[in-house]
């Protein structure tokens, strides 16, 4: 599942990358177009064929060239709501398999010390008779094994779903596996802040076709909108919720090997630089 949302963010992200070049070289259909039969569109008296060839060029070179003024913002959308379906992905897979994966060291342990504790009372007796002895109890300690297994998964409820918006909505259920936020590397909060916004922001344009209410914004307050008005996706705003998803990915992945003797928390994402984490020329 990790694999898998770095490849959904990265074909988000490419993919609004070649939109971007996309507007960028039809920005200029018109001057190649013109160059190709040697004339201005400008001219008059064209042939009809030329001159509705050149009409054809410049409407598109006009069009690409307000989208690019403009920021290009459903670009930046569309590429937004992908990244955050794939963060929401990662996190409802993650906690489970993390889950399944403690569980099972768990039932391991167990394993190991009874049978450990088995092997141990039985050495003074003849190798014969110890066989015969261990066969007999190994009902008794599979009964055991899984007594203690169901405790163990007692304590490791499964995980809730997600709600709520921000670092919230995937903290609660990332807690529960023992993934939460540590102490010593709490989330900065304006890094929550753009997760609560991009949230929001993900609300509006899905259910409100783009429009944000009073629901977004007692949401996410620190949005820079008013009720009713568009949302626009800036080239500001994408590096901005683009990079607080990549950074909180990549702290919630590195949580799950922290603890490993060859990790240190150089190895995890700068949570304070966490601007920093957007795709090089996004």
């Amino acid at each position: 599942m990790v694999a898998d949302f770095w490849s959904a963010i990265e074909e988000a992200e490419r993919v609004r990358m070649l939109g971007v070049l996309g507007l960028h070289e039809l920005q200029n259909v018109l001057h190649r177009e013109e160059q190709r039969l040697g004339v201005s569109h400008k001219t008059a008296n064209l042939p009809g064929d030329v001159a509705r060839d050149l009409q054809a060029a410049w409407e598109r070179a006009e069009m690409a060239r307000l989208e690019i003024a403009n920021g290009h913002p459903h670009l930046n959308a569309q590429a937004l709501l992908s990244m955050n379906s794939a963060l929401d992905a990662l996190v409802e897979e993650f906690a489970p398999k993390m889950r399944e994966l403690r569980l099972q060291a768990l039932d391991e342990g167990v394993l190991r010390r009874v049978e450990e504790r088995a092997t141990e009372a039985a050495q003074d007796v003849e190798p014969e008779t110890r066989e015969r002895v261990l066969e007999a109890l190994h009902p008794v300690l599979e009964q055991e094994v899984t007594r203690l297994a169901e405790a163990a998964e007692s304590r490791l409820p499964k995980p809730k779903k997600l709600r709520g918006s921000g670092s919230v909505r995937y903290e609660r259920v990332l807690a529960q596996v023992g993934l939460g936020a540590p102490d010593d590397r709490r989330l900065p909060e304006d890094l929550d802040q753009a997760l609560t916004e991009l949230g929001a922001v993900r609300d509006v344009l899905v259910h409100r076709a783009g429009r944000v209410d009073t629901r977004a914004l007692d949401q996410a307050p620190s949005l820079p909108y008013q009720d009713g008005e568009l949302v626009r996706i800036s080239g500001d705003d994408y590096r901005t919720y683009s990079a607080a998803v990549r950074c909180y990915a990549g702290e919630i992945t590195f949580r799950s090997i922290r603890g490993w003797p060859e990790v240190s928390d150089e190895d995890g994402p700068d949570l304070e630089r966490w601007r920093g984490c957007y795709r090089v020329g996004a």
